[in-house]
């Protein structure tokens, strides 16, 4: 290419350089902007799916934060609506064994309400029957009784557990937001409610760790506030001077004074001393 535009006379060759320089910058041109797109990453953010992260733009990232949001929203109103449909099964469970039992309860006062030896007299064939629907009401009503009961508690062990694993979440969740969290952190969060009238079954039931920030913070801004308050008497509080005694040696005496340290008071003292041993007398 060279050669021809040495060829070339003065213009043609002028020219043709002008082409082949256009040429050159129209193929880097791409090049240059694919390297700068490259780079312009700066807004770019990390994101996390099913265990793969990456690099995502600003508006992509928003993207799939919201759909993880509404994926997790969705998950947790699923997990509610499945809740509470098995505590109304199980609350339908309970009062049907509850009324069932008050039942049994009432045929059984119905046969002891009997008159069992004038039945027996006029129709013993039909005081045996009712005495054997007696003791098969009365086993029917201990067998009931006795799963209810153990109905009752394993409703109540689960609710316990529940709610213990319910705290456990919330102190771990409050362990990674708030610095310091610690028992002894909670229990002060818990005396600083109750100072307000808050009951202790009251605090059991907050397992929202929200609700304990907000608590920590306002526990915090007043313990804050009070420490701020007494540094401020403090620093409006005139010092207490030791008055100069006449009687000590040295007190009163010009140059010494009893807030000196001991070393700086002595060799005032000593000095001044020397000074009267020197003086000449009358």
């Amino acid at each position: 290419m060279t050669d021809e535009i040495l060829d070339e006379g003065p213009e043609e060759g002028l020219d043709l350089a002008e082409e082949v320089f256009e040429e050159a910058e129209a193929e880097a041109e791409p090049e240059v902007e694919a390297e700068e797109a490259e780079d312009d990453r700066s807004g770019w953010g990390e994101i996390e799916i099913d265990g793969e992260v990456y690099l995502t733009p600003p508006a992509l990232k928003s993207a799939f934060l919201r759909q993880a949001d509404y994926t997790r929203k969705t998950q947790e109103l699923a997990e509610q609506r499945r809740r509470m449909e098995a505590e109304r099964e199980a609350a339908g469970a309970h009062v049907a064994a509850r009324a069932r039992l008050h039942l049994l309860d009432e045929q059984a006062r119905a046969l002891e309400g009997l008159d069992w030896p004038a039945l027996e007299a006029a129709d013993p064939e039909r005081a045996r029957a009712l005495a054997e629907r007696r003791r098969t009401l009365t086993e029917t009503r201990e067998r009931a009784a006795f799963d209810l009961a153990r109905r009752e508690h394993e409703t109540r062990l689960a609710q316990e557990a529940e709610e213990a694993e319910a705290v456990m979440a919330t102190g771990r969740a409050l362990a990674r937001e708030i610095e310091g969290w610690s028992p002894a952190l909670a229990a002060d969060l818990a005396d600083y409610a109750r100072s307000f009238g808050v009951e202790a079954d009251e605090l059991r039931q907050i397992n929202d760790p929200r609700l304990w920030r907000i608590l920590h913070r306002a526990h915090l801004g007043e313990t804050l506030a009070r420490r701020l308050a007494e540094a401020d008497r403090r620093a409006a509080r005139p010092a207490v001077r030791p008055a100069a005694d006449p009687g000590r040696p040295g007190g009163g005496a010009a140059g010494l004074d009893d807030r000196m340290e001991t070393a700086e008071w002595m060799r005032r003292r000593n000095a001044a001393g020397l000074n009267g041993r020197r003086r000449p007398r009358p």
